[in-house]
């Protein structure tokens, strides 16, 4: 309708009024002309502000991102922090996922979202690949590194940093098992992550012609998983009170003795 296309400031006040009221006479050129140019004059300022405004989110979405990544990231480490602390001094079947929620100040509800539940939760906090920075970026060192032999003193390494903070939390796991049977799913889940990665490393091993004459994939997977185990480590750090830089070192060397070829 005429009205409604002259309530732009393109027309005078009594053109528009004129207009509204269906006075087409010697002026409805007029008015049918600046309706038209007043349709297209606002298609293209609505196209132009439409396309800023795309042009400005696509540009404040990358640091909005981030910025989420990193909160989400924080929160995780809080829960992660707080679900330690509690486990470890309260035990396992004692903490509550609301005493967590408490100590790491969040809901219980974005605790479930982030982990689902109380056992995944306790499964991630002795994970130290999640938990430490400085064990991820060994983790990663050691996947770019091409020396065999470098490679597995990086092994003892992470081996005695992963479990040197987590010894009272993979103590817990042990002991537990007698109040909280589903404590042996995490057990499970743990060693199967571990035997896989080193598996991995086996089989870049193998394909580099490195591993010892004779010593299968499977063999050299299996000796490596138990030397690297927690069980060792718990036999010569916490009871027999080796230096854990010494079992670091004696590992290192009994690895490339059962797993690499000799220099020779």
């Amino acid at each position: 309708m005429c009205h409604f296309e002259c309530t732009g400031a393109l027309f005078t006040q009594s053109q528009t009024l004129r207009c509204a009221q269906g006075d087409m006479g010697r002026e409805g050129n007029f008015c049918r002309k600046v309706s038209i140019d007043w349709y297209f004059t606002y298609r293209i300022w609505y196209a132009s502000c439409m396309k800023h405004v795309s042009q400005t989110g696509e540009e404040k979405r990358p640091y909005h991102s981030q910025v989420r990544q990193r909160q989400a990231e924080e929160t995780r480490r809080r829960i992660l922090v707080a679900a330690r602390e509690l486990f470890e001094s309260h035990g396992y079947a004692v903490t509550t996922m609301e005493a967590i929620a408490e100590l790491a100040e969040v809901s219980p509800k974005t605790i479930t979202a982030v982990f689902g539940s109380k056992l995944a939760l306790l499964a991630e906090a002795i994970n130290p690949e999640a938990f430490s920075p400085h064990v991820r970026h060994l983790i990663e060192e050691l996947r770019a590194l091409k020396d065999p032999s470098g490679q597995l003193s990086l092994v003892a390494q992470i081996t005695r940093e992963a479990y040197e903070p987590l010894v009272s939390s993979l103590e817990l796991l042990r002991t537990a098992g007698a109040v909280a049977p589903e404590l042996a799913d995490v057990t499970r889940q743990i060693e199967a992550r571990r035997h896989e990665n080193q598996a991995r490393l086996i089989a870049s091993l193998g394909e580099r012609g490195a591993l010892r004459p004779g010593l299968s994939l499977e063999e050299a997977i299996d000796v490596l998983w138990a030397l690297t185990s927690y069980d060792l480590y718990r036999m010569l750090v916490v009871e027999q009170r080796w230096e854990p830089e010494r079992y670091e070192t004696w590992l290192a060397q009994i690895l490339a003795q059962h797993l690499l070829a000799s220099e020779g």
